[in-house]
């Protein structure tokens, strides 16, 4: 590859890389907060940010010398710099998967949290401890149609579409 050539490719994936790294480290740290917008989540956002970087930049080193042939004219810049940024791309979709992976692993923790909180109790006059829900809980109701004589609320069933639906008769 002329030196131009390789100045011009080492530049513009230079370019692509750090512009791509911010839009994930942007991304990543309002990701991770979640939807009450939690801060702290910037260090994590920024050690996956690095990783992406690091091999990218690895990936830009070894296109820029590999492949001797490819070398000498505008289409053989274009196909290194197509390759690049396909693998770039897959580099991308896994940064998001450790991204998606670490802000479950967030949630199933708060989550835990919460019900480590557990239910509320209250004290009858007779000394009798009865443990209920929380009226919060979105996880209390009853899966089941209570049986006759037993208090529970009734399920809801989804209307019949015609004759088209589930429930014939």
């Amino acid at each position: 590859m002329p030196d131009n050539d390789l100045i011009g490719f080492l530049l513009i994936g230079l370019v692509f890389v750090l512009a791509d790294g911010q839009i994930l480290y942007r991304g990543g740290r309002r990701y991770l907060g979640g939807p009450d917008g939690e801060d702290g989540s910037g260090s994590l956002a920024w050690m996956v940010v690095t990783v992406f970087h690091l091999v990218s930049f690895g990936v830009l080193a070894l296109l820029s010398v590999v492949g001797p042939r490819w070398s000498g004219s505008t289409a053989a810049l274009v196909g290194r710099l197509g390759v690049f940024l396909l693998l770039m791309a897959v580099a991308h979709v896994l940064t998001l998967a450790v991204l998606a992976r670490r802000r479950q692993d967030r949630i199933v923790e708060n989550h835990f949290q919460e019900r480590e909180a557990g239910p509320e109790t209250h004290v009858r006059p007779g000394t009798e401890v009865v443990v209920e829900p929380a009226a919060t809980d979105p996880a209390w109701h009853p899966a089941v149609t209570p049986v006759p004589g037993q208090d529970g609320p009734r399920p809801r069933v989804s209307p019949d579409l015609g004759n088209h639906g589930p429930y014939r008769t």
